[in-house]
């Protein structure tokens, strides 16, 4: 039997722990908003805040209100300064309320929008502990996103959607084909829709994502559309191999990007067949880890802010914090906010191949005490 002394003494270990826990808990929080804030406030005051809204998704927004095509040139400077319009006209229409507001207003707006986001998108898939939600605003890709307004972070809602309601056909099939649609870098979750023979939310998402499409560019008169694959492939000619994509790293290493091309297909491929290897086995969640490891090794051109879909695998696997939530955060040793160079262009690769193999490991592991339990 227990002495009072042990009592008092694990009671008393109990409460420094949680004196611990609690400061580590406002330290972080307290980071994440004093970092996130100045970030944005500084990114404001030098008028560079939402960068893609202000000098790519705005002004296109305001050609097509003047009846001009709202896609550059194949030769226009501005793909290469990272400023040209290249998504399907969707994107642009849903902004066009933003177009009577005055810009900086706009980008604080979507800026503080896309926070907001980043928090919904752990919310949906149950985490509730607030170091994570720290963390996740900590993560350089988030920063980046947030200060840039890619819809990156939008497309990471959007995957926590179809895995929060990936058994009701409707909202997971509507919400994916708005997803791909806007960014066809999705298309893989296509591949796990099927694998885990999900064939009514597959079609509803196809006949989403062509629907809305067509309606976007009959919207604008389908200015653009014949020569919008050309631009497509023009972007990806002047960003691949810049930017963190296996193509990057290759071309960075010095191998060309023919190599990282292969690469990026055959890992890509690769991580496709384990998806339906995993489906097959009824293995739903590393199904689905492997399909957004998908999306970002089959897409020749990466950027920090994609990163932010591994927020979705991670929070299914652990909605609890551990250390696994900072390993983004590491990013910082190498942040760049424009094409990749050197060392730093292996980074982001590196952190999200080590995340991805924790990931799959977890699964695995909580798998296993699961059976052994039953």
């Amino acid at each position: 039997m227990r002495s009072a002394a042990d009592v008092s003494g694990s009671w008393s270990k109990a409460q420094n722990r949680a004196s611990r826990g609690g400061l580590f808990t406002a330290t972080l929080v307290f980071l994440a908003v004093v970092v996130i804030a100045g970030l944005v406030a500084m990114s404001a005051g030098e008028r560079l805040l939402a960068w893609d809204v202000r000098f790519a998704y705005l002004p296109a927004a305001e050609s097509v209100l003047e009846g001009v095509s709202p896609y550059p040139a194949l030769d226009d400077p501005i793909l290469e300064e990272q400023k040209g319009y290249v998504y399907p006209p969707q994107v642009v229409l849903a902004l066009l309320p933003l177009t009577a507001v005055q810009v900086d207003v706009v980008a604080v707006l979507v800026a503080l929008g896309l926070l907001a986001t980043v928090g919904l998108t752990l919310w949906v898939l149950g985490v509730r502990d607030p170091r994570c939600y720290a963390a996740a605003v900590l993560w350089v890709p988030t920063i980046s996103g947030v200060l840039l307004a890619n819809i990156s972070i939008l497309l990471a809602l959007a995957l926590a959607l179809v895995w929060r309601y990936r058994d009701a056909a409707r909202p997971s099939g509507l919400v994916l084909g708005l997803a791909v649609s806007a960014k066809l870098l999705l298309w893989p979750m296509f591949v796990w829709m099927l694998a885990t023979r999900r064939f009514l939310a597959t079609t509803l998402a196809a006949l989403a994502g062509i629907g809305v499409t067509l309606l976007a560019w009959a919207a604008i008169g389908f200015d653009g559309m014949r020569g919008y694959p050309n631009l497509v492939q023009r972007l990806t000619d002047i960003q691949a191999d810049r930017s963190y994509s296996i193509v990057g790293m290759a071309a960075t290493a010095g191998v060309g990007s023919g190599v990282g091309e292969v690469l990026s297909l055959i890992v890509g491929m690769a991580l496709l067949v384990a998806c339906l290897l995993f489906a097959r086995r009824a293995d739903e969640e590393r199904s689905f880890i492997c399909a957004i490891a998908a999306t970002l090794a089959l897409s020749p051109i990466v950027w920090l802010h994609y990163l932010t879909l591994l927020l979705v695998p991670l929070a299914i696997t652990r909605p609890r914090f551990s250390l696994l939530w900072l390993l983004p955060v590491l990013l910082w040793v190498s942040p760049k906010p424009g094409y990749a160079e050197g060392y730093a262009t292996f980074m982001p690769g590196v952190a999200a191949v080590i995340l991805l193999a924790f990931l799959l490991a977890r699964v695995r592991t909580r798998q296993s005490v699961s059976a052994a339990a039953s």
